[in-house]
């Protein structure tokens, strides 16, 4: 019994040691899970010679069906104290596989009753309706043919989640636009949710069109994917571009940014923030939510407020 003692008597230090490692680890988990169970947010102010008077937005992105309190009442509630002239939808809000798009659809009834809802589709959003993602591949192998208009609806397999966002009176951008009128300013608002190698083939001809639409009116796009905007919308008309869907990178480091992004790998460029892509403002939405094995480490979910002047 005394060698017992005396070895432990040894190794009382280094017990110690990881009995109070293991109690920070615990600890901060503790604190991390509970982060991830609220959200903050993040407001940019824009100045344009294209606004007379302030237009308040509010972007959400990436959900990926958590809930902030029942039936997302938190979340709703969040929003309505914004007080936002618009919001609008960065895509992902559902996943593509366990699918409940009664998790958005619910929120975006409760979204349409604060303001007017846009909603751009992600890749998440491509798989649940469509059944694939809208990669070049795929739409390849569906028989699209490059240089089409870019209208999908053909494919559709599952219209559960565009039926209830249009009973809740929502608009669905999905290589389409429209014009709107909010505070006596004109905005034309575009979304698209193909990607990098499926931007050009399959959404090129609504983004052309897009692109030279009027010019007087501030454009707004909907891009899930931030790559498809930094690597092609440096020489545009496109006024603010919107996106999501690298999560904040998903494990924030503090004074570095995002860990990893699944498409972009390490330490992506387009994981959160205001960017300046020639004439063209991106702002990258941390988002919501998460999905996959990688929990959200040191990156608080966030709700986007944009005020433009």
């Amino acid at each position: 019994m005394r060698r017992i003692y005396e070895k432990l008597r040894q190794y009382k230090s280094l017990l110690l040691g990881t009995a109070a490692v293991l109690i920070c680890v615990a600890a901060f988990w503790v604190y991390n899970n509970r982060q991830n169970q609220t959200f903050e947010e993040t407001v940019y102010r824009i100045f344009s010679d294209k606004i007379d008077e302030p237009v308040r937005m509010v972007l959400l992105t990436d959900l990926h069906q958590v809930t902030f309190g029942a039936g997302n009442a938190e979340l709703i509630e969040g929003v309505r104290r914004l007080d936002p002239d618009l919001i609008l939808i960065g895509g992902d809000m559902v996943n593509d596989q366990n699918t409940d798009v009664n998790v958005a659809v619910e929120l975006c009834k409760g979204l349409a009753e604060i303001a007017p809802v846009y909603y751009g589709m992600g890749n998440h959003e491509n798989v649940a309706v469509y059944g694939m993602n809208l990669y070049k591949e795929d739409l390849e192998a569906a028989g699209i043919a490059a240089g089409e208009a870019g209208d999908f609806s053909q494919l559709v397999k599952d219209d559960t989640l565009l039926r209830g966002l249009e009973e809740c009176g929502v608009t669905v951008l999905q290589n389409t636009s429209e014009k709107i009128q909010i505070n006596g300013n004109t905005l034309l608002i575009g979304g698209i949710s193909t990607s990098v190698d499926g931007f050009w083939p399959y959404s090129g001809k609504f983004f052309t069109e897009f692109d030279s639409e009027g010019g007087d009116e501030y454009k707004i796009l909907l891009s899930h994917f931030p790559s498809t905007v930094s690597r092609y919308l440096d020489d545009c008309s496109v006024d603010l571009a919107l996106s999501g869907h690298n999560h904040g990178g998903i494990v924030r480091i503090p004074g570095l940014g995002g860990l990893i992004s699944y498409d972009e790998g390490w330490f992506p460029e387009n994981d959160a923030g205001k960017r300046q892509i020639g004439d063209t403002t991106l702002i990258i939405s941390r988002g919501l939510g998460n999905h996959g094995r990688i929990p959200r480490i040191c990156n608080k979910p966030e709700l986007v407020v944009i005020d433009l002047f």
